[in-house]
């Protein structure tokens, strides 16, 4: 399709990276790592859900670089280990403690009094945020941004946005270079807002983190109903990617902040944006995430085969 609109999309496939954890995270994560490194425990500790790529990302490092790993997970523990999600089995495999909280005490996780019992529980961690977001994670997603990038920009720089972590750092590393368009995927969140106080904890500078914002494009509720929410129309679209690229897309963000993509090049010439004009060059992050579609690509099959 964006052969047929003449615009060139390229993909920077960090799904593909070498290393324990491909995708966003060794990025996001990658100063935790030194920070982590230097705690008298050399423990980190960190929160998700039973499917949560950031913990299955910290594990797999965790166990590489020879530091102890923490994971506060939303809900109950099964009975049955063996009902654990593949996720979660993965994550005590690389040797990650798991730590299973009420949905009412995983809210608290940002309190103050809530981090202070989980240091005192678990020998005084470094704890990073659900999602690496803080100033941490934005700086390290800075790197994210090669010297080519500026010194020859692109019409556009697309990524989906989940805490907003990447997108910060993405924004704060392109100097204006490209425009930043940020694809809103999951429901009831504001990248805006979430990418505004997270350029503020890294920056400083309230000025400068309204400039950035006001120059980012947001594709908002492409989230196809939810978190994790799968449509008809976005499995088709994933479908016919991974046929005519080869790429598999992830189902939570990068899948479908390309579906949003098609449906902008689906529209008349004078409707696009413009960086979807013909003769356009565009970057486009597939953040990785793969793993995650083991949540709804085993049920498929299991159906399938009854």
């Amino acid at each position: 399709m964006a052969d047929d609109a003449g615009v060139e999309v390229w993909v920077r496939r960090l799904d593909q990276i070498s290393g324990p954890a491909p995708g966003n995270k060794t990025w996001k994560l990658h100063l935790h790592w030194e920070k982590a490194a230097q705690t008298p425990s050399r423990t980190l500790l960190t929160f998700g859900g039973p499917w949560s790529n950031h913990l299955h990302a910290t594990a797999a490092a965790g166990n590489a670089y020879g530091i102890r790993t923490v994971g506060i997970v939303r809900g109950e523990r099964p009975v049955d280990s063996d009902l654990l999600t593949p996720t979660l089995r993965d994550c005590e495999a690389q040797g990650m403690e798991l730590f299973f909280v009420s949905r009412a005490e995983y809210n608290e996780k940002n309190t103050e009094f809530f981090k202070a019992w989980l240091r005192d529980q678990f020998d005084n961690p470094w704890i990073v945020p659900e999602g690496g977001a803080d100033a941490w994670g934005v700086s390290g997603c800075q790197s994210l941004i090669e010297p080519s990038d500026l010194n020859n920009p692109w019409g556009a720089v697309l990524v989906a946005a989940g805490t907003g972590t990447t997108a910060a750092g993405l924004a704060i590393a392109l100097r204006g270079s490209s425009p930043l368009v940020v694809g809103h995927a999951l429901k009831g969140f504001h990248p805006k807002q979430s990418i505004e106080a997270l350029l503020n904890q890294t920056l400083y500078d309230g000025v400068w983190t309204n400039d950035l914002t006001h120059e980012m494009i947001f594709w908002n509720d492409i989230h196809e109903g939810g978190f994790a929410k799968r449509s008809p129309e976005l499995l088709d679209c994933m479908g016919r990617w991974e046929k005519e690229t080869g790429i598999e897309l992830d189902a939570v963000y990068t899948g479908k902040l390309v579906l949003e993509m098609q449906r902008q090049l689906r529209k008349n010439l004078l409707d696009r944006p413009e960086f979807l004009r013909p003769g356009s060059r565009i970057l486009l992050f597939h953040t990785g995430g793969l793993q995650g579609n083991r949540s709804w690509k085993t049920k498929s099959i299991n159906n399938r085969s009854r």
